[in-house]
């Protein structure tokens, strides 16, 4: 049976950072309640091996923050065999 993680999409995420006029990761970091090394590493390519996927907090933050939906910043991803499995 195939495991899933919830995935940043960037491209959405970014584009709520300039809407909202931040203009730093430490400014994005207070206003999601995260650290700037959460928004560093979620931001980063999955194959990356310093990526973490967003935990409940940073997805309950960029909510919050952008009042968006769900489905707008994050989707499923299918984890691969390999680094992400455990």
């Amino acid at each position: 049976m195939p495991k899933y993680v919830i995935r940043l999409n960037t491209k959405e995420f970014m584009k709520a950072t300039l809407e909202h006029e931040i203009t730093s990761d430490t400014e994005l970091a207070a206003k999601i309640g995260v650290s700037v090394t959460q928004v560093w590493r979620a931001k980063l390519p999955s194959d990356d091996p310093r990526h973490n996927t967003p935990g409940t907090s940073f997805i309950a933050g960029v909510l919050k923050a952008f009042d968006g939906p769900f489905e707008r910043f994050f989707f499923l991803d299918e984890v691969l065999r390999g680094r992400n499995e455990k």
